[in-house]
Order: C-alpha cells, then structure tokens, then sequence
C-alpha cells in the first residue's frame, strides 16, 4: 500500500498527522505486526507467551470449567513455578489440554463468559455463529478484542497493496434491504468504513445485496465500475461464467476478494480472463477473527500474534509439513470468553520453508473446504442460499442444522436437536425460511441424530441434491 497520511485530529497539523485515540491505537497495533512478521516461530512464543500466560490466569481466576481444565493438566501449577519455563515443558503441558468442541461450546453456554473483565476492555457484545458445522455457538467478546480485529483486517490491506482511493464493491447481504425489495438493492458509502477509514482517507464504498438475479447483478457491476470487489466464491463463479458465456463485458478490477467459503480450482483463472485481476481470500472464524492472511505473493501466513494456530493429525500430535489436520484456535485477547484450542471443524496443510515475501509467519499450504452449492430457483435461476440462517440458530434447541434442497421445489430442513420442538418453534422456523426463499417452495422439517462431515472435513450448511 502506498504512503498515505493518517487522518488528524487537530486542524492544521495535516502531515505529519495526529490521528484521534482510535486510529492512533490501530497504528500502534500495526507498527508492531510489521515487526513481528519478520521473526521466527521461536521468537513469536516468546513473546506471546506473557498474553497468553495472562489469559490463563485470568480464566482460572473467573471459570471453574477452566481451572479444572487447567489444574488437571498441571498448567497452572507450571505458571506458578516462576517464569522461566521450559519450552519442552510448556509444550508437554499444553498438548495435555483437552480439546474445547463446538458441542462443549453449545451445553456451557453462558458459564464460558466471563462478566468481570479487566480495566479498559470495554463492554460485551455477543455474536452468533455457526461456522462451516452448522452447529450454532454464542460468542461473547470485548470491545478491546474487536479492536484487535480490527488491526488484524488492515494488517491485510497492508499486505495486498490496495489502493485506498479505489472504489470497493460488496456483494453481500445487507441487512438494511427492505423485506419487500425486488431486483437490485444497493448502497453507496462514503468510504470504506471501519475499520481502513478510521485510519486513513479512502474512496468510496458500495454494498450490494446478493438477492438479485445473476443479470441484475452484472448490470449493476458495469454500472458501478468498482477498483476491488469482496464477495462469496460461489456467486461470483456464477456471475463469470454468465458474463464470460454472454459475452457481457465486466470492467477490469485491481483484486478480487473471496470470504466464507472455499474457491473452487477454476476461479482464480476465470477472474484473470473476465476480470483481468488476481483474486485473494480472508481465512478467518466469527468466534476467533482472523486466522490466517495472504500475501501479495498468494501465501497463507497464519497471524500468530492474534492467536495460537495448531494443526493436528487425529491422535492430537502436530502435523508435520505437507501433511493435512484439525485446526484448533487459542484467540489471545479475548478476556471475555476465553476459547483454549477449540476445535472449529476446519481442515489445513501444513506449508514448509519461507515464503519470497521475506515474512517468517507459519505458512499454511492449504485450506481444504467445500464450495457453497447454490440455490435453483423453479424458474432454473441460480442464487445464494439465503435460508433465513439467523432465524434458524435462534432457536436454541437446535444443536445443528442442514438445509438440503432435494427438487427445483422443495427444501428439507435437516435438525439435530436437543430438545423436541414446539409445533409454534416449527412453524416459526419453516415461516422464516419461507419468506427468505420468497415462498418459491415446500419447506419440511426431517429430525435427524447428526450430520456427518464431507470428506474435506467442511460441514455442508446448505447443499443441492440434485444436478440442474
């Protein structure tokens, strides 16, 4: 990314500039990641260690589910014998704690967070996920950790290079689109809102709503001409290969970003001939923010300073390089809902040697996952798979779920339970994913005892059962 000055706070001081407290602490942030990157895994443990010693203490302190944890695996006991501890040590220990799961996320509910947080945290905001397993979890953050993904997200600004005068173009689900909206619902901003324009100046913004057809959306893409578009792999595989077929011509971007589901192989191809650009994606969990981040050179580097990344194969030991495992997450600043290599249903490859942008961060040679399956409209159009998701995981008996459209009318709510359902919780469910669906189908409801992963490890939350 080029040179830009910082907004001011103070007129007349234009450059250098004094940003305000929120910027100026991003900057911070950012200052000290471009140093870190540069340092070996040895030195990264070093220094996270103290955070994540603090966490720790902090947890054992406020949680008797973590302290149990904790005192069984002799980790509190290591902490308390001084601060000189053995590298070999700490990772006997460390490897001793149980894996946290989704499962065990869902029945502790509430006795996960933690109320008391240290001075100057800010206050607690919860979220809703349900990851690639379709097991919802309630999340319980702080403002002081959203600030740091927030750092985390211009850390991959930084990295690609972007040119924040561009404008930048979302197409995805704005939740500001009227209920009774037809065709194409957009917005303009400003800028690129938080958290790039906190910082820095930028260009504008648009956000537009998926909910349109395929041609709608091309027609506003010509229309809005963006430098940069975000949006899932799935819909813009559709949306280039109707351009590229039809011989619509799109305007050429500077990047592409894919989010929350993995490309399929033919992608990034297809966004260098229709579009003329590179694409790049953003490896990240709702519970834990940014997992790992590419570079210009195209290299998945996990963020280390955020949280501790581990990779192991199925007897719990770490994988070596080359080698694909389960990814377990410890975030580092989260003090109000503490998650201690918790297990979010992802697969990776562990990557080996340095990657030519000269970072030193652990590489990941692969995010295996499944790619999104669209929705066939019964007029044969293809659109995302909004289901009413958030409905769905409001209901908190529901321990997992999978939409299965299994005809060009009907869609199968697959339900994992804990608990019967009300006929009003029924209702309630199937209404909601009606009108999602704009009533264009038969909605049922099928109990099931669970539901199994794909052979990528990925949970498929909505799938096709059948070709077009």
């Amino acid at each position: 990314m080029r040179p830009i000055t910082p907004h001011t706070s103070f007129a007349g001081a234009v450059w250098p500039a004094i940003p305000s407290p929120p910027a100026a602490a991003l900057l911070s942030i950012l200052y000290q990641l471009g140093q870190t990157e540069h340092c070996l895994d040895a030195e990264i443990e070093q220094a996270r260690r103290p955070q994540l010693v603090g966490l720790i203490r902090h947890a054992s302190r406020h949680s008797p589910f973590w302290k149990g944890r904790f005192d069984a695996a002799g980790i509190n006991r290591l902490i308390e014998s001084g601060p000189a501890i053995a590298a070999a040590e700490w990772s006997e220990r460390w490897l001793g704690l149980p894996i946290l799961t989704r499962e065990e996320v869902q029945e502790l509910g509430d006795d996960l967070v933690i109320k008391d947080l240290p001075k100057g945290h800010g206050h607690i905001a919860e979220i809703v996920s349900s990851g690639s397993s379709g097991r919802p979890v309630r999340i319980s953050r702080s403002t002081l950790d959203h600030l740091y993904w927030q750092a985390f997200q211009l850390r991959s600004h930084v990295w690609r290079n972007r040119d924040l005068s561009g404008t930048f173009l979302s197409i995805l689900r704005d939740e500001q689109r009227p209920p009774s909206s037809k065709g194409v619902h957009m917005r303009r901003l400003g800028d690129w809102g938080a958290p790039v324009a906190t910082v820095w100046p930028t260009g504008p913004s648009v956000l537009l709503d998926y909910r349109a057809s395929i041609a709608d959306l091309i027609t506003a893409i010509r229309e809005i001409s963006p430098d940069y578009i975000c949006t899932f792999p799935s819909l813009l595989l559709e949306i280039l290969r109707v351009a590229r077929d039809g011989d619509l011509a799109l305007p050429k971007v500077k990047e592409v970003i894919t989010v929350s589901e993995a490309c399929p192989p033919e992608l990034r191809e297809l966004c260098r001939e229709v579009l003329g650009a590179e694409m790049s994606s953003s490896y990240s969990a709702a519970e834990c923010g940014g997992i790992a981040t590419q570079c210009q050179a195209g290299t998945w580097h996990a963020q280390s300073e955020r949280m501790v990344v581990e990779i192991l194969d199925n007897g719990g030991s770490p994988c070596t390089p080359g080698t694909t495992g389960r990814v377990i997450l410890t975030p580092l600043q989260n003090f109000a809902m503490p998650l201690f290599r918790y297990e979010i249903g992802d697969l990776a490859t562990v990557g080996s040697g340095l990657c030519e942008c000269g970072r030193k961060l652990p590489v990941i040679a692969d995010i295996p996952g499944r790619a999104r399956d669209l929705v066939m409209l019964p007029s044969g159009e293809m659109r995302p798979p909004y289901y009413g998701h958030n409905a769905v995981m409001d209901v908190r008996s529901i321990r997992q779920h999978q939409v299965v459209q299994t005809s060009p009318i009907n869609i199968c709510l697959r339900l994992v339970v804990a608990n019967a359902l009300t006929r009003e919780e029924e209702r309630f469910i199937i209404s909601k994913v009606d009108a999602a669906l704009e009533g264009a189908f038969q909605i049922s409801i099928e109990y099931v005892e669970s539901i199994q992963r794909q052979a990528s490890g990925k949970y498929a939350e909505f799938e096709r059962a059948f070709s077009p």
